[in-house]
């Protein structure tokens, strides 16, 4: 009877228009009935967009796959083909039809309609019609004649899916393409409350306020705008009804009246912090380049607690390219008003991946996704963080998950390719990587995983070819660098690559980025038999602070620290690391046995930092002797 009950209220939300309240009792009905064919073609009428109607529609055929509304709702939409196996029936002949007398000649519309074929083809024209006009009045587009206007609601949902009829579930495959996918909004145990509107001072004696307020929280914009504009010329001196004008004509894409309605709005009050925030806003809208500091700074300054002002203006300084711990003073400084907004958590990881503290951005990742499960971006922050934790197996997961709603994202496709490189599927990962470079050719990361995973294949020229497209196309990357000192030494290139390894250890940004400079250059040194520069880079690593680089790699450098004469070939043995990988062997002479085991750290932007990790391990063997006279005293280059 609960659930009668709550249905009936469903179906006169939506009479009403009020599609978000009726979503809300759908989704808490399908919870417990999944399938029920009467809530799912409701819920069909009330969700916003033609993917989530198919979703419904197709939920509807599951349960019952003769459902004529469903099928010829599917057909209407264009997911569906039309059945051509239906031939409209003959008309039964009733008891009360005239009998035409035979003899009687018959001309006009009488000679027409006496054709038996074009009697049935009217009927079942006729027919069609009637049909095609309920189902219109159902599924009519925004704005229509035959249905309300589909409107965009407070919440931000995320972008719908694309569907298909069989549903795929979550396994790794080599290239994963959306499947039917459940829109995030279905996941939920109940929808979210909105977060309350910042500025909603009482206007007691406006009833045209409150109904533009509550117009304005199921999402129908029009009239919110509509009854603010009554609310503004009976209140004209309140500087929250203009701003409020300008919310409408922003949310519904009218910029240039918004603007002037803010700027109205900061007439009548000078310091309305929320005015200057929402013009910045406004301005980006029409033109991303434009300069709105001067605004979003205002809006701190005459509202120091207005959290959304310190989110905004960190999204805006972080795009225009400012260091990550400058953004990230910002954001801390409006954290006690954001401790609820998983979007800041969300940037917030994005800057801690950038500053190289994977540990913290997981933590932010994970903080966010679970605050609001319906930000698709979350998904693939949360996967960034997990491969820059070693986790490839989670990162896989949230990545696929990811993939089933937007499939034309090429940093999702690099990620993916490097996810599935740290379960050693080397085939997917370059499958993933090259469908990256297919969508953007100027994607760092693609060609520099790509270039990596290459190099754990024993591709040495593919490596070499791709990593140099990712020096070129980020000169200043440690990673790409680094990774292009390793190809060459796969490539038997030892001189060559010592000018590489110079140029990462002046980029280097951690201890950890330099223990892999000093260590690796020291065993190519050694196999040039350059014992004094190795001993240099030996020491240099023993110097760094205790954890930047793993302990046998502190043991073999004492070892070899010791040794009196140490003019050495170098034997190459695998260390296990956190992500396990194949030993590999280079052409070299002599010839190394390598592991390389890659740790990406990744930036939210188009530059994203993995963290490369080749071990070697050193096995002085006596060779001959050649005799090194090179001996400068060397130091560190200072790290950026």
């Amino acid at each position: 009877m609960a659930d009668l009950t709550m249905f009936e209220e469903a179906q006169e939300a939506a009479k009403q228009g009020q599609r978000e309240r009726a979503r809300d009792l759908l989704t808490r009905l399908l919870k417990t009935e999944k399938d029920n064919i009467d809530y799912w073609l409701l819920m069909s009428s009330v969700v916003d967009s033609s993917k989530e109607r198919i979703y419904c529609l197709q939920s509807v055929l599951r349960a019952d796959p003769e459902n004529l509304a469903a099928r010829q709702g599917l057909v209407l939409l264009g997911a569906l083909a039309p059945d051509e196996s239906l031939q409209p029936a003959l008309p039964i002949r009733r008891k009360w039809e005239v009998e035409i007398d035979e003899g009687e000649e018959l001309t006009g519309f009488r000679k027409v309609m006496a054709n038996p074929v074009v009697r049935v083809v009217s009927f079942a024209g006729a027919g069609i019609l009637v049909v095609g006009l309920v189902l219109l009045g159902i599924f009519a587009p925004k704005g229509t004649i035959f249905g309300p206007r589909l409107t965009i609601t407070p919440v931000a949902w995320t972008p719908t899916p694309t569907q298909t009829e069989t549903p795929t579930p979550l396994v790794r495959t080599p290239t994963p393409t959306p499947a039917t996918a459940v829109p995030l909004w279905m996941l939920l145990e109940a929808t979210y409350t909105p977060v309350p509107v910042y500025v909603n001072t009482p206007h007691p004696l406006s009833e045209a306020y409150r109904s533009a307020m509550r117009a304005y929280e199921r999402g129908d914009f029009q009239s919110m705008l509509d009854f603010m504009l009554q609310a503004q010329r009976q209140e004209s001196d309140s500087p929250d009804t203009y701003y409020h004008v300008g919310e409408a004509h922003r949310l519904l894409e009218e910029y240039d009246q918004a603007i002037t309605a803010y700027e109205q709005a900061l007439e009548v009050d000078p310091e309305f912090a929320p005015a200057y925030l929402a013009r910045a806003r406004a301005r980006l809208a029409l033109n991303p380049k434009t300069n709105v500091l001067s605004d979003l700074e205002a809006a701190i300054e005459y509202d120091p607690a207005f959290g959304e002002a310190y989110l905004a203006l960190a999204e805006y300084q972080y795009a225009k390219g400012e260091d990550a711990e400058t953004v990230l003073e910002i954001m801390n400084q409006g954290e006690t008003s954001l401790a609820h907004d998983p979007h800041f958590y969300l940037l917030r990881a994005q800057l801690r991946l950038a500053l190289g503290d994977p540990a913290g951005a997981l933590e932010d990742a994970m903080l966010a996704n679970e605050m609001d499960i319906t930000i698709l971006e979350s998904y693939l922050v949360l996967g960034q963080a997990y491969l820059a934790n070693d986790m490839p197996e989670e990162a896989l997961e949230v990545l696929t998950f990811y993939g089933r709603y937007e499939d034309e994202n090429p940093l999702h496709w690099a990620l993916l390719g490097w996810a599935y490189h740290g379960v050693e599927d080397y085939e997917a990962a370059i499958e993933s990587l090259d469908k990256a470079v297919e969508l953007d050719n100027q994607l760092y990361e693609a060609f520099l995983y790509r270039g990596l995973t290459y190099l754990d294949m024993g591709e040495t020229q593919n490596a070499l070819n791709d990593l140099y497209t990712a020096r070129r196309l980020s000169p200043k990357s440690f990673e790409a660098n680094y990774s292009y000192a390793l190809a060459l030494v796969g490539d038997s290139r030892l001189q060559e690559s010592l000018t590489h390894f110079d140029v990462a250890e002046g980029l280097a940004k951690s201890d950890q980025q330099l223990a892999l400079v000093y260590y690796n250059r020291a065993l190519v040194y050694d196999a040039l038999n350059l014992p004094n520069r190795a001993k240099e880079d030996f020491t240099l690593l023993i110097q760094l602070k205790p954890g930047a680089a793993p302990r046998i790699w502190i043991v073999k450098a004492n070892s070899y620290l010791a040794t009196a004469t140490p003019t050495s070939t170098f034997t190459l043995t695998p260390i296990p690391s956190k992500t396990p990988t194949p030993t590999r062997t280079f052409t070299v002479t002599p010839s190394p046995t390598k592991t390389f085991t890659p740790s990406p750290t990744i930036t939210p932007s188009r530059t994203p930092t993995p963290t490369a990790t080749s071990t070697y391990t050193l096995t002085p063997t006596p060779t001959a002797t050649i005799t090194n006279t090179i001996t400068p005293s060397r130091t560190p280059s200072p790290t950026p």
